[in-house]
């Protein structure tokens, strides 16, 4: 049998995404830059299926899911989408009732807080494409969490546009983030009291080189930036210009960042990984700061040991300054929430998922992980002072899990039933465990989870 994805812009945490991960492990296709989430649509060429466990890949009409843990949230997502030869115009609405930490969380009269989850309209060809609007981009090797950009959060609004000739990919990605009633410098024992309003931008270029379609490497560079009254001019536009250059040579400043990761698929079995660079010491700093790094590394198996399985395992570490910066309204944030790993700065986490294929209709499913968070997060205030910086003044030696760590240990039981290609129904659940709770010695807390999700493949 063989099919055609017209429409793989999947969210990148929809059940879907293990699907197209585990053909590619199984080397039934390849997306040609598979570090660049949602796919491009050109990307997903026409494949092969040999098991009618994989063809599942119908994007959803409607999604409905009711998780209950420490908070009751149900969340409800229409999609509507509409496509006309290379134009593609796509809305999904979230109304969410309940509560719980993430977005969208105005409630009104208080029933229930909705917003656009993903709106944009986007024209592709195969070597040049372009979008407007909002969507949960992803930017790394991981097909769960990434450290440039996660695509958890608030969703962004975009101008992005990209160029594509044969081997390499150049992509461009431009948010304005919101705006922040700050003081221009925060650090530890500032008495600085002017306030001032600042605009913020995002900035994200990439370069994919990908020779075959087993092996992807690339470099990325990001950078938070912004102030009062700042106005973007047409370099910041330019995709093959750094923002470091611009930076150094007109005092432009920015919280800058440096993206390297690659991927390497063989038969049944994947490998990749991620550095992701903050401010990097080229020589011993006076003051002692140290640099500032995130790392990923993940391997992923299909049919290990016994057939009609995938399993991944995945690692991430996040030094204790990483995403912070003495200036506020530069800090690697959206609306209070990380815009890189959803955890933030000062943590490291185990992951692990594996999924077996019972039948055409069922799988079973297993899930664990091990997280640790020290104290600090993008809000922390910088340690010492800066513009200008002191004598004598230095860092913490502490650079990982400072403070007092929180352990959190999570592990999850499901089960998935498809139904035709018309539905999806799954239900998990599981049992978490947090020690330091809030990194209060001692403080522990237990929760058992529920997750129940249904998904209309074709209303």
């Amino acid at each position: 049998m063989v099919i055609l994805l017209f429409l793989t812009f999947y969210p990148i945490d929809s059940w879907q995404n293990e699907i197209l991960e585990e053909l590619q492990v199984r080397g039934l296709y390849f997306a040609k830059f598979p570090g660049v989430r949602p796919y491009y649509i050109p990307q997903l060429d026409s494949f092969s299926i040999i098991d009618e466990n994989f063809v599942r890949l119908r994007l959803p009409n409607l999604s409905l899911k009711i998780k209950i843990d420490t908070v009751q949230v149900a969340r409800f997502k229409p999609m509507v989408n509409y496509r006309f030869h290379d134009f593609l115009l796509y809305l999904q609405p979230d109304v969410k009732f309940g509560t719980d930490s993430l977005p969208p969380n105005k409630v009104f009269k208080n029933l229930f807080s909705a917003d656009y989850e993903r709106v944009y309209a986007r024209y592709d060809n195969g070597h040049f494409g372009i979008f407007i609007g909002r969507e949960r981009f992803s930017i790394g090797p991981s097909p769960r969490y990434n450290m440039l950009l996660s695509g958890y959060g608030p969703p962004l609004d975009w101008f992005n546009y990209r160029l594509t000739a044969k081997y390499i990919q150049l992509s461009y990605y431009l948010s304005r983030l919101d705006d922040m009633f700050c003081k221009p410098l925060e650090y530890s024992g500032d008495t600085i009291t002017t306030l001032i309003n600042a605009r913020r931008y995002l900035i994200i270029k990439r370069l994919d080189f990908t020779p075959v379609h087993w092996f992807n490497c690339s470099f990325s560079e990001g950078a938070t930036f912004g102030g009062e009254d700042y106005v973007l001019t047409p370099y910041h536009f330019n995709p093959l210009v750094f923002i470091h250059t611009l930076q150094h040579n007109w005092g432009k400043d920015a919280n800058l960042f440096f993206h390297l990761d690659a991927r390497i698929f063989l038969k049944n079995f994947s490998i990749y990984s991620a550095l992701l660079v903050d401010d990097f010491q080229l020589e011993p700093d006076p003051n002692g700061e140290p640099n500032h790094f995130g790392v990923n590394l993940g391997l992923e198996f299909a049919d290990l040991f016994i057939p009609n399985n995938f399993l991944i395992l995945e690692y991430h570490l996040m030094s204790r300054w990483i995403y912070c910066i003495y200036a506020p309204y530069q800090r690697y944030m959206y609306y209070g929430y990380s815009i890189g790993f959803p955890y933030g700065p000062d943590c490291d986490e185990w992951y692990s998922k594996y999924i077996h294929h019972l039948n055409e209709k069922v799988d079973l499913f297993v899930s664990g992980s091990y997280f640790r968070k020290g104290e600090n997060n993008v809000n922390s205030i910088w340690p010492i002072p800066e513009k200008p910086r002191i004598p004598g003044t230095s860092f913490p030696e502490d650079n990982f899990l400072s403070g007092i760590s929180q352990n959190v240990a999570n592990i999850n039981i499901g089960v998935r039933f498809f139904y035709k290609n018309l539905f999806l129904l799954e239900f998990s659940a599981g049992y978490l465990n947090i020690q330091n709770s809030q990194h209060i010695k001692g403080n522990s807390k237990n929760s058992i989870q529920l997750l129940v999700q249904v998904d209309f493949l074709h209303l």
